[in-house]
């Protein structure tokens, strides 16, 4: 069984064509595009290749671009005050939350200050809510990595069965955080069928190899590169790995004085080839669409405006 290797280019080509050629639009329209801001910390070392990387792509699209690149050791109140900030610009019509945050700051208090309008992601807890539970109807835009998920699916004709067992492996510091905790459960919520298993495990468990091999489908959220053993796997399941890892930093190829990012996910690849019916990889996954998607919601956010939603 040769493992099919699902990486997200050509979905995200095609989104990032349409959101491109949308935002083309309003500006011919409007005379003015989607304003989106970004506001992170320094305080991992993929950070200064994942950020600077989201501003190029905004640029790339067409969005007003603005940047809040905050100091590790930031207090509450202040990252309050930009956020407010933020909120009040009616230039800006979403906010990305980088992540991670320092240790010392509350996630889900962060991103519940930022206006649930201007919150693209779905990350605060009213647009989380409105995931969980659609027919209260209060979340404006689609959860981003949900949707991914659905979109690569779809495009490689991937079938979702009832009766298959879904296990999520998370580090001990993601099932601890609040906010990450409640993004996979909402996550969760969308994308399993009815009547499929789910079960929640804790990397450091001592019955992880067990749940493991009980998967159908494995996520994966580990800041351990390349964890999952291939013996711990059962044949034909389907991984999605989630968290990208900087292992290490080369010289470019095209250019040997600039360094470039070597990024591994929780499974190699190459290990799991002919044990899993399908991978979808860190690097080249689903987060190249979840990106996609958080532009795609920019414009929505944008139209929303307009719309005076």
């Amino acid at each position: 069984m040769e493992t099919k290797i699902i990486k997200g280019d050509f979905v995200k080509d095609k989104i990032f064509t349409e959101v491109k050629s949308e935002v083309e639009r309003l500006q011919e329209k409007y005379h003015e595009t989607p304003g989106i801001a970004f506001l992170g910390f320094m305080c991992v070392p993929l950070a200064k290749y994942n950020i600077p990387m989201h501003i190029h792509l905004a640029q790339t699209m067409g969005f007003r671009v603005f940047t809040e690149i905050l100091a590790n050791e930031s207090k509450e109140e202040d990252i309050f005050m930009v956020i407010d900030r933020l909120n009040a610009n009616d230039e800006i019509h979403a906010v990305v939350l980088l992540q991670p945050l320092p240790q010392h700051l509350n996630p889900v208090r962060i991103v519940n200050r930022i206006s649930p309008a201007k919150e693209v992601e779905g990350f605060h807890p009213v647009n989380v809510m409105g995931t969980m539970v659609p027919d209260i109807q209060t979340s404006r835009y689609p959860m981003c990595l949900p949707t991914a998920l659905f979109e690569m699916f779809k495009e490689e004709e991937v079938i979702l069965h009832k009766d298959q067992e879904w296990v999520f492996l998370l580090d001990d510091e993601f099932l601890s955080n609040t906010l990450t905790k409640m993004i996979v459960r909402a996550a969760a919520s969308r994308v399993v069928p009815n009547d499929c298993a789910v079960t929640f495990v804790n990397k450091d468990t001592k019955n992880l190899v067990e749940h493991c091999r009980q998967a159908d489908i494995l996520v994966v959220v580990t800041k351990f590169p390349e964890y999952i053993q291939p013996e711990w796997l059962k044949p034909g399941v389907c991984i999605i790995d989630i968290y990208s890892n900087l292992v290490k930093e080369v010289p470019s190829k095209t250019d040997p004085a600039k360094m470039v990012p070597v990024i591994r996910g929780g499974v190699n690849v190459a290990s799991v080839n002919n044990i899993a019916s399908a991978i979808l990889p860190i690097p080249g996954g689903l987060m190249t669409v979840v990106m996609a998607i958080l532009f795609r919601n920019t414009v929505i956010a944008y139209k929303n405006t307009i719309a005076g939603f």
